[in-house]
């Protein structure tokens, strides 16, 4: 039923599909309302609140440019269609109206569509699958006087920056719908670029980027779409190679890793040594393995060095006691009168030689030791040159994997 409603009591909808209005028609349309008045009413749909002076208030579904005129006019009242409309089917009128009066721009239809089919984007944008939303749209095109196809192709002009959707509203002058389209397909880039090691949260502005850079290169759809084809085409070839860079770099590193693992985990590490980082693993054993390197080595060899010296002096002495007392035979020192024994001092003398030759075997295992010691020095040190030169080798192939993702 049309009924002349007071323009105080109307409320313009969130959900218009229209943001632009033409100047030039809006005039065109005032003259025409203040010469004929409303020609066609408004459609209108009840609210469940009031307004301050607890009047009836109701939202404007369809009509909104004759709304916004008549407002402009400062007119008391418009007609009006009142229909007791659901949210969903207010929307889907607003939606049927703009369209068959040909005056929405691509990208509003595509904000219309989203809007109504509560379109995720951003799940669309990763290429992950939408539950359910084929059928929708399927039954969402039976309404409307448009394929499913074209509300996929418009629904896609919103993968586009701002920039290329504002260039797609300007019409002939601005960016073909066609080329736009061919754009959107740059998405697929999406796991090339996460695969490639870029961070998620900066792969669609990076490839809003590409989007701007091609558009700016490209003059037709055929060219546009050969362009897309070759920079989709030449990034998976950059990923390829550079994973396959990494990748062989990444096993030599594993490798020395692993040898210096297998050797450092091989020692008696300390309880809290054992459970830490290679690095300080192999900086604990090194410091180690010095440290009983200068232990034998100030203080064993010379220990035994001492010893030896020692017993030798004291085995000189006797062998000469021995000589002295045989040529004179002597039964007593003639200095302190100490009985003199041949046997005595063969005994002794067997003594210091059994003592100086322990002394030669202990300064030989401590020898041998040392020489272990030393090649486990040599050998430590060795894998950790290994191992430092594949981890820089591998550090600077990482980096130049991030450049190249630029």
């Amino acid at each position: 039923m049309v009924e002349d409603i007071p323009i105080n009591q109307l409320r313009e909808n969130s959900y218009n599909p229209r943001k632009h209005f033409d100047d030039a028609r809006m005039k065109e349309l005032e003259n025409s309302i203040k010469h004929q008045g409303v020609i066609q009413a408004i459609t209108v749909r009840p609210l469940e609140e009031l307004n301050e002076k607890e009047e009836e208030l109701y939202e404007v579904v369809a009509g909104i440019r004759r709304f916004k005129v008549c407002k402009n006019l400062d007119l008391k009242s418009i007609p009006a269609l009142i229909l007791p409309l659901t949210d969903e089917e207010a929307k889907l009128l607003s939606i049927t109206e703009n369209l068959e009066r040909a005056n929405l721009t691509p990208m509003e239809e595509a904000r219309a569509y989203a809007d109504y089919l509560n379109w995720d984007e951003q799940a669309s944008f990763e290429s992950r699958p939408i539950t359910g939303f084929r059928q929708l749209v399927d039954g969402f095109s039976q309404t409307l006087p448009i394929s499913s196809f074209t509300i996929y192709n418009r629904l896609s002009l919103s993968h586009l920056p701002e920039s290329l959707q504002t260039r797609v509203d300007q019409g002939k002058d601005g960016l073909k719908i066609k080329t736009a389209q061919v754009l959107t397909s740059l998405k697929s880039l999406w796991k090339i670029y996460k695969d490639s090691g870029v961070p998620e949260d900066k792969i669609k502005s990076k490839i809003h980027e590409d989007m701007i850079f091609i558009s700016g290169q490209v003059k037709s759809e055929e060219d546009a779409r050969d362009r897309v084809k070759k920079y989709i085409r030449t990034a998976n070839e950059n990923l390829i190679r550079t994973v396959a860079q990494v990748a062989s770099v990444k096993k030599k590193f594993d490798k020395a890793e692993e040898k210096i693992l297998k050797f450092v985990n091989s020692q008696e590490l300390p309880e809290d040594i054992a459970k830490g980082t290679i690095k300080e693993k192999h900086e604990w054993l090194k410091a180690s393995i010095n440290d009983a390197i200068k232990a034998l080595s100030n203080e064993s060899l010379n220990r035994i060095s001492a010893l030896r010296a020692n017993a030798a002096v004291q085995c000189d002495r006797y062998k000469l006691n021995l000589v002295f007392v045989k040529e004179l035979v002597l039964e007593d020192c003639p200095y302190c009168g100490a009985g003199v024994s041949v046997q005595n001092l063969l005994k002794r003398i067997d003594e210091l030689v059994i003592e100086i030759k322990k002394l030669n075997d202990e300064e030989g295992e401590v020898g041998k030791e040392l020489t272990t010691l030393r090649a486990s020095k040599k050998k430590l040190n060795a894998l950790v040159r290994e191992y430092n030169a594949q981890e820089r080798v591998l550090t600077e192939a990482m980096r130049g994997a991030e450049e190249r993702r630029g």
